[in-house]
C-alpha cells in the first residue's frame, strides 16, 4: 500500500527537525546519546553569562551552561545550571565553579577549578562559586591608588602655587629681580677679577717660580738645620725656665719701690728741699758757682801757660 503524500511530507519534516536539533546540540557540545550530569552553582552576579556558554577544566571543554535563573526566595542570588557532557572527567566535590572572561570581547565562561577531595560530584550537586575580577575592576584597583596620589599631588601643587603667589608680591618680585641683577654684576666682576689674576699669573710666572724655588730652598735649609733649630728652641726653653726661676715678681717689686723713692727724691728737689733742692732753686748760688768755675778755668789756663809764675825750681838747687 502506497503512503500518502502528506505522510511522506510529515516524515521528512520530522526527520529534518530531529537532525536540526541534533546538529544544534552537537554544535553546543551536547551529545544526546550520552548520559549527562547536571550540577549547580549560586552567584551574586552573573553579568555577561548566558546559556550555552562553555564549561571548561584547564581550558578543556567538558560542557555548557544549561539554564540561568534567579532563586524564588527573594534573596537575589542567581542559580546557574551546568550540564556536563564529558563524563570521563573526574570532578572532585570540593571543586569551585569560577566565572571568568573567555576573551577580550567580554564573553564569559565557567572554569571548574578541581579540588583535592576523593569524593566526586554526582548529578544534582551544587559547587562552590567565585567570580573573576573584571578588567574594569582590575584596572580600577591599579588606577585608583595612582588616581589618589595624583589628586594629592595636584592639591599639594595648588597649595604650593598659592603660597608662592602670596610670597611673590610685586615688591618681592622687584626685589628678586634687583637681587638677580646684582648677582649678575657680581659674577661679572668675579669674572673680570679672575681674568686679571690669570693675566697676572701669566706675566709673573717667572717671579712666582723664583719665589717658590726660594721657598723650597728655605724649607730645605730648615730641614738640614733641624738639629740646630732644636738646640735653639731648647736654649730658649732653658732661658725661659731660668727667667721663671729668677723671681721676676720680686725684682719688679724692688724696681717699683726704687722708682717710688726716686720719685720722692725728685719731688723734694723740685720743691727746693735739701742741698740738691736748694742748688736747683738758688739761682745766685748757681751764678756764683758758675763764676768760680770760670775763674778756676782761667787760673788753670794761666798755670799752663806761665808755670814759672807759680812753681820755681833749679837744676842745681838755686833760685834764679
Amino acid at each position: 500500500m502506497a503512503l500518502k503524500k502528506e505522510v511522506k511530507t510529515g516524515i521528512i519534516v520530522t526527520v529534518a527537525l530531529a537532525m536540526l536539533i541534533f546538529g544544534l546540540n552537537f554544535l553546543k557540545g551536547v551529545n544526546l546519546f550520552n548520559h549527562n550530569k547536571k550540577i549547580y552553582a549560586v552567584y551574586n552576579d552573573v553579568q555577561g553569562v548566558v546559556p550555552s556558554n562553555p564549561i571548561v577544566v584547564n581550558g578543556f571543554h567538558i560542557g555548557h551552561i544549561k539554564v540561568i535563573q534567579i532563586e524564588p526566595n527573594s534573596s537575589g542570588k542567581i542559580v546557574v545550571t551546568m550540564q556536563i557532557t564529558n563524563t570521563d572527567v573526574k570532578i572532585p566535590k570540593n571543586s569551585i565553579a569560577k566565572i571568568y572572561s573567555a576573551d577580550f570581547l567580554g564573553s564569559k565562561a565557567i572554569e571548574l577549578q578541581l579540588g583535592n577531595s576523593t569524593e566526586l560530584i554526582k548529578d544534582g550537586d551544587t559547587l562552590s562559586s567565585s567570580v573573576e575580577e573584571t578588567m574594569k575592576e582590575t584596572v580600577d584597583k591599579q588606577v585608583l591608588p595612582l588616581k589618589r596620589k595624583i589628586e594629592n599631588l595636584i592639591s599639594s601643587i595648588d597649595t604650593t602655587i598659592a603660597i608662592i603667589d602670596g610670597i611673590f608680591t610685586k615688591d618681592t618680585r622687584d626685589n628678586l629681580k634687583q637681587s638677580i641683577l646684582s648677582i649678575r654684576v657680581s659674577l661679572k666682576h668675579i669674572e673680570n677679577t679672575t681674568a686679571s689674576v690669570d693675566d697676572l699669573m701669566g706675566s709673573e710666572k717667572t717671579h712666582i717660580g723664583s719665589i717658590l724655588a726660594k721657598v723650597d730652598e728655605i724649607s730645605t735649609t730648615l730641614a738640614n738645620n733641624s738639629k740646630n733649630l732644636s738646640k735653639i728652641i731648647t736654649n730658649f726653653s732653658n732661658i725661659s725656665d731660668t727667667i721663671a726661676k729668677a723671681h721676676i715678681e720680686k725684682v719688679i717689686m724692688n724696681a717699683d719701690s726704687a722708682l717710688y723713692y726716686t720719685s720722692q727724691v725728685m719731688g723734694r728737689i723740685n720743691r727746693g728741699e735739701g742741698n740738691a733742692g736748694m742748688l736747683s732753686k738758688d739761682t745766685a748760688l748757681y751764678n756764683r758757682l758758675s763764676g768760680a768755675s770760670e775763674q778756676l778755668r782761667i787760673l788753670l789756663e794761666d798755670v799752663r801757660l806761665h808755670p814759672k809764675h807759680y812753681v820755681h825750681f833749679s837744676v842745681f838747687g838755686k833760685k834764679d
